[in-house]
């Protein structure tokens, strides 16, 4: 049940599947342990099942669709840009307006209303805006992975705050109080006494742990605090999963979504010359389920195929788009021009070559990849499946080796086609799925992402390895400089331009680290051939906060410690750490609020439309013009993630950093939340998958801090602290064990079964398979738009009926 923002409530999925038969076909699945009285009971069901599609299509139906006058084109030039402002409306973050003239039939809310649609998507156009003040539950039409990331951030800036109760309070009043920057050490410098404080008394030192050095006691308490507040927050964090599961089920009962009622079948043998629909409806059917006395119904079956052939008829036609424009241009932006209306009739050509090979793909079945996604009427009878027909990891590893046959395979118990076992597992939302990926073999896979694995290496070492260089060079000339300034040699105008110039510098690696990395990253993932988008976005928020931390906190660490051995004096390691964790607190925050991204649509899209014809556009180009910036969420786990392991590596050494980054995640939360209300466009349903994973991670604060503390001791005395030794070895036993299960045991919380038949429940579906799936996509839009049409005068006319007998009564009775 995790619903994606999909084009609208109340519509119909086409479903031409239904119970596709029940006989045995040549080349068919075996049947391992069926039993022939269940299964004449179950293929007596066809008829009623029948009916229910009838009576579903017939209530969806009444949603008339606008825009019937002329057929959508989305490479028609120049574009309708109203068509495109009201594509934007429709893809805007905000659920479809509450609809009234509603009439109950049966279990089926039959709706009387007439809804404008968006032609390119099939969203409704006028949609309910989110008041700004809201709770992010309200994100909920959206899956339940919006609603759990801004739950996230809610609970890392209480977890900063229960750092600053009880130890970073303490700590800032010690360092405060403390004598040890204020002490005047002396050394020579060239022939040369000089006076020189132990650090320098700017507030930021003053307020570090340098303050205190000469204070170990107060130190030692310094780490027994730490010491207790990492286990409260280690039950924090324990209580913090059952939050995000509560949410999480929350949304699951409230949203009705294909996921509910559909498995994904893996490892079915491909070749075959047999209807797959039909015989893996009569497979489910008769003999998925045997131990349970529930009654197997399969509703709709929708296959995986290898798209690649589409996918480069489809560049194909991009390019063909182009030559187009270069045709306009050079014929004086004439579109009736000869060459023009040449390519015109090449791209009908090329579209109708597509159309053709689409259907191909369905009726030969010579694409098909071997996986398929399988709904049932109820949830009940997927929990069935699935429960009947587990699998472990060293099945399908044995498997793989075996080429797809399953060694040893039990043929009372294994469900199988062929030899081949068949994997089923709970299936990811229509657009989790990312259908350009899924049908990419293992070994296709494991290649794709060694490659990006290597790629990743080998870009993070360069970009760390480019910092670093910047950074040491940078370091020693500030050094050189503050020496020279002490013996009286350097210009005043010179030292500023040295500030300058090393502030400059330090914050062109902040940028490219939220720019350009993340840039880079996105492209090394993409190339992993992830088949759905959750994972992907996991993958993503991983690799890049591995990234921003390696950047940010490991490269101070090794150039000021390690090699220049500049803890405390100018332009040492404590004074450059307290500056970034005020640019971190600060900068993200101001980048979301000035949002550049947006800044440069708006300005690009006032510059296009400003060009008239001239801008050739076609109508799907002008569509995403219209659109906001994507919405990505990994890029603000990143940010969150970041921010969390660099205040837990150095919070002990600066604790002002922690009330730093307390604020600045308060404040990115504040302007993350107003942009996804009004300056992004969401166009993926993502997990708690995702929110589970960043909790893992999370979760490694615990080691950072000890580690964290450790180098500080070390540094400062040369010796371990045993409680951070203590801490270090408490905290690898807890991030090795299953908090998940353990935060269960204590809050068990579980989301209730759908108690709805998939027929009704399809009635609130945002979208469905094979409305994803680009090989069965325009047919099933096509079969339910034109439903929907023949539906839609039948609803109005209805109503307008019943309206006027209501009213005729209303007359009689005043009358009377």
């Amino acid at each position: 049940m995790k619903p994606t923002h999909g084009p609208t409530n109340y519509q119909l999925f086409m479903n031409d599947q239904g119970n596709q038969g029940s006989g045995p076909h040549k080349g068919g699945p075996a049947k391992l342990s069926p039993n022939n009285s269940r299964v004449e009971d179950k293929h007596g069901h066809h008829g009623e099942e029948e009916k229910q599609k009838g009576v579903a299509g017939k209530a969806a139906g009444h949603r008339k669709e606008i825009n019937e006058e002329e057929e959508y084109n989305p490479l028609k030039m120049p574009p309708d840009w109203k068509l495109a402002e009201n594509h934007a409306k429709a893809r805007s973050t905000a659920p479809d307006k509450k609809k009234d003239g509603a009439s109950e039939k049966g279990n089926l809310y039959i709706l009387f209303v007439i809804v404008e649609t968006c032609p390119c998507c099939g969203f409704e156009i006028e949609r309910q805006q989110i008041e700004y003040c809201s709770d992010p539950m309200a994100l909920a039409f959206l899956g339940s992975g919006f609603a759990l990331f801004y739950n996230f951030m809610k609970f890392c800036i209480i977890i900063l705050f229960i750092q600053l109760a009880i130890q970073q309070g303490y700590n800032i009043y010690t360092n405060l109080n403390g004598t040890y920057c204020a002490i005047e050490q002396t050394r020579k410098l060239e022939h040369k006494i000089v006076h020189e404080s132990n650090c320098p008394t700017t507030f930021l030192l003053r307020i570090s742990l340098a303050n205190k050095l000469n204070d170990k006691e107060k130190l030692d308490y310094v780490y027994i605090l730490n010491f207790i507040s990492l286990f409260v927050v280690m039950g924090v964090l324990l209580y913090f999963r059952k939050s995000q599961r509560t949410i999480d089920c929350k949304i699951d009962e409230e949203q009705t979504t294909p996921a509910d009622y559909t498995v994904c079948v893996k490892n079915i043998p491909i070749g075959l010359n047999v209807d797959y629909k039909k015989e893996l409806t009569n497979l489910f059917q008769t003999v998925a389920v045997v131990q349970s006395q529930i009654e197997i119904k399969v509703c709709k079956v929708v296959l995986v195929y290898n798209i690649d052939e589409i996918c480069d008829l489809e560049k194909r036609m991009e390019e063909l788009v182009e030559k187009k424009k270069d045709a306009i241009r050079d014929n004086n932006y004439d579109f009736e021009h000869e060459d023009v209306r040449q390519k015109d009739e090449e791209i009908e050509r090329l579209e109708h070559l597509i159309h053709q090979v689409e259907a191909r793909y369905q009726s030969q079945n010579d694409k098909f990849a071997g996986i398929a996604f399988v709904s049932f009427e109820t949830e009940a009878m997927k929990a069935a499946v699935i429960e009947e027909n587990k699998h472990s990891q060293v099945e399908r590893i044995r498997t793989w080796l075996n080429r797809g046959k399953t060694p040893n395979l039990d043929e009372e118990s294994d469900l199988q086609w062929h030899g081949q076992k068949l994997f089923i597992e709970q299936a990811k939302e229509p657009n989790d799925v990312d259908w350009e990926f899924i049908h990419y073999t293992t070994k296709e896979k494991m290649v794709a992402r060694t490659k990006a694995g290597i790629f990743f290496f080998l870009f993070e070492f360069a970009a760390f390895y480019t910092i670093y260089l910047i950074s040491i060079q940078l370091a020693k000339k500030v050094d050189e400089a503050h020496e020279e300034d002490l013996l009286g040699k350097l210009d005043p105008e010179e030292l500023t331009q040295i500030s300058i110039m090393s502030s400059t510098i330090s914050f062109s690696i902040v940028l490219f680290n939220k720019f350009v990395v993340s840039k880079v990253l996105h492209y090394i993932v993409d190339d992993e051939k992830i088949s759905n988008k959750t994972l992907f976005q996991i993958k993503y928020a991983t690799k890049y906060s591995m990234a921003l931390f390696f950047n940010a906190a490991l490269i101070s660490y090794l150039v000021d410690i390690v090699i220049l051995k500049n803890i405390v004096g100018y332009a040492g390691f404590l004074q450059n750490e307290s500056q970034i964790f005020i640019i971190n607190a600060l900068f993200p925050p101001f980048v979301w609020c000035v949002d550049p991204w947006s800044c440069c649509k708006n300005i690009w899209r006032r510059y296009i439309k400003s060009k008239g014809v001239k801008a050739l556009l076609t109508q799907q180009e002008a569509n995403l013009l219209m659109e906001e910036p994507d919405y990505l969420s990994a890029k603000r786990y990143s940010d969150v993630m970041k921010t969390m392991w660099f205040t837990y590596f150095y919070g002990t050494a600066i604790p002002l950093g922690t009330l730093f980054s307390a604020i600045g995640l308060t404040l990115y939360y504040l302007m993350d939340y107003y942009n996804i209300l009004r300056r992004r466009t969401v166009k993926e349903s993502i997990s708690n998958e995702l929110s589970t994973e960043m909790i893992e991670w999370l979760e490694w604060i615990i080691i950072f801090s000890a580690l964290g503390n450790m180098t500080m001791s070390y540094a400062f005395f040369k010796e371990f602290s045993h409680f951070d030794i203590a801490l270090l070895i408490i905290a690898l036993i807890y991030i090795n064990l299953d908090m998940d299960a353990y935060s269960y045991m204590i809050w068990p919380v579980d989301s209730e079964e759908e108690l709805k038949t998939y027929w009704e429940g399809q009635l609130d579906f945002d979208t469905d398979y094979d409305r994803e799936n680009p090989v069965t996509r325009a047919e099933a839009i096509a079969e339910w738009t034109k439903l929907v049409k023949e539906g839609g005068e039948e609803g109005k006319e209805g109503k307008e009926g019943k309206e006027g007998k209501e009213a005729g009564k209303q007359n009689k009775g005043h009358k009377e």
